[in-house]
């Protein structure tokens, strides 16, 4: 009865939290080697209310329902089974206590397909189950490699192969593996199922060498000449570059990009998705950047892709350059403030400083006071700001510094506009616009009235000038419009 104890303890405790009702428990699926034989565990249950006397059933395959004329796998009523089972199926489970555990031997790859049972408590009470397990007749065993190998990384490849005949237990063994490690043979394990493994693991760190290596795993069942084995390639391999470069600007930059594979890959860098370089079916990638820039800054990918799939590798390249003031650089007054924004791009990252000549002050990040800074990548901008100074704004000068140089910008104001306002205020401003509409009137007025003294008569049919608003401009001469109008009239 080693079959019932093996059972998970969760059904016992479905079936007794149910109260009794038609329902079976056996594994979705499970696997057996070829000329071996298999044992699917199996427990059902039925309405308590019942109580038969005797408890049979049957097995099916490949259909639940008996009026198809499923071939009849066990039978515990007549012990008359379909030809193709005949000395190969008996029942291990004892019907009376539910379970219904069926044993398979001899197994051939025409019994692969799906089993069914069906209990017969006799008469009307009989119940063919929704429940079943699919049996997978194999001849190999199961060889799991990392999807990712890389070299002189330590790597663990499994070997596992199903154990759910009771009658023949395999035993493991690794082929080619001398110099990659010596086996640990984990044993019998369980799975969530109810089915049982054999396993056997292999550590080892490998080296370019091995790249394309063939390591086999073979499973022997003793007292026997049932032997099967299993192949698996250490490829392809993760490709490698030759990690961070850092140079200055101006150098000359050279980056391999390599990998290991059968086949050999198409191997491709990318930068911001922008193809730089590629090769077909080589193993090595080389690109070359003659005078590296700051645009040259950034992260790069290397690719590689056989049909066996593909790996990527990122890198960086770093360059140095000395600090560069960008046109964003300037000051702006708003009311009783002056706020002056140095923007450099630099690496490594500089010191900013802001210079008042006429005052001889200097002010630098380390007075936080004034001076505020941040960075986003190579750009740092630093904002210095000085109250009271909208009245009389300085001259003020940003110098930017690291070990590879030093760059010194005078800022310019900009919105001389908005200055004036800002010193007028709101109020003042009011007044302002209103004299300014006053002069634009008075003069208007005046026009008026000095061009009907001046002008000769007209006659009934003759039109008289026409003044356009659009030709004033509150900056402009009288003398001007006067001529205008002078040679309007002449033309009539």
């Amino acid at each position: 009865m080693i079959f019932l104890t093996a059972l998970p303890l969760f059904w016992i405790m479905i079936s007794a939290s149910r109260g009794g009702h038609w329902g079976a428990w056996m594994p979705s699926s499970i696997s057996a080697f070829e000329g071996t034989c298999v044992s699917i565990p199996c427990r059902f249950d039925f309405p308590d209310e019942l109580r038969p006397a005797v408890v049979h059933g049957v097995w099916y395959f490949n259909s639940p329902y008996p009026k198809n004329y499923p071939p009849v796998v066990f039978k515990s009523r007549t012990q008359v089974v379909h030809e193709s089972f005949q000395g190969r199926s008996r029942l291990l489970g004892d019907l009376g206590l539910r379970n219904c555990t069926l044993l398979l031997s001899s197994l051939s790859p025409e019994l692969g397909g799906k089993y069914y049972f069906r209990g017969d408590l006799g008469g009307y009470n009989q119940y063919t189950f929704s429940e079943h397990s699919v049996l997978d007749i194999i001849n190999t065993p199961n060889i799991v490699v990392p999807p990712e190998v890389v070299a002189g990384t330590e790597v663990e490849v499994s070997c596992m192969v199903p154990d759910n005949c009771p009658e023949l237990r395999p035993e493991l063994s690794w082929l080619g593996h001398e110099g990659l490690g010596e086996p640990a043979v984990l044993g019998r394990l369980r799975e969530d199922e109810g089915t049982w493994v054999q396993v056997s693991l292999l550590h080892f760190v490998p080296t370019r060498e091995a790249n394309g290596h063939r390591l086999g795993c073979q499973a022997s069942f003793p007292n026997t000449t049932l032997q099967f084995e299993g192949y698996a390639s250490l490829a392809p391999w993760k490709p490698t570059v030759n990690g961070t470069v850092v140079a200055v600007e101006g150098e000359t930059v050279s980056i391999l990009c390599s990998t290991q594979s059968n086949p050999d890959p198409i191997l491709t860098i990318f930068k911001e998705k922008q193809i730089l370089a590629t090769v077909i079916y080589e193993s090595e990638l080389q690109l070359e950047l003659p005078a590296v820039s700051p645009e040259d800054d950034g992260e790069y990918w290397c690719v590689a892709e056989n049909q066996y799939g593909q790996r990527a590798t990122a890198f960086n390249l770093s360059v140095e350059f000395a600090p560069v003031l960008l046109l964003e650089s300037h000051c702006a007054a708003a009311r009783d403030t002056v706020q002056c924004l140095c923007v450099v791009k630099s690496n490594p990252e500089p010191s900013v400083a802001f210079e008042l000549p006429s005052r001889n002050v200097t002010v630098n990040e380390s007075e936080r006071e004034f001076v505020y800074s941040e960075r986003s990548g190579l750009v740092l901008t630093s904002i210095l700001t000085l109250r009271g100074q909208a009245q009389a704004p300085p001259r003020v000068i940003c110098t930017a510094r690291n070990l590879y140089g030093a760059k010194s910008l005078e800022l310019p104001f900009q919105g001389a506009h908005r200055l004036m306002w800002a010193k007028i205020g709101p109020v003042g401003a009011v007044v302002t616009f209103a004299i300014l509409i006053a002069i634009v009137c008075y003069i208007t007025q005046t026009r008026r009235k000095k061009n009907v003294t001046e002008s000769p008569s007209f006659s009934a049919g003759d039109n008289p000038p026409v003044l356009f608003s659009s030709d004033f401009r509150i900056s402009g001469a009288p003398e001007k419009y006067e001529s205008k109008e002078v040679s309007t009239l002449e033309s009539h």
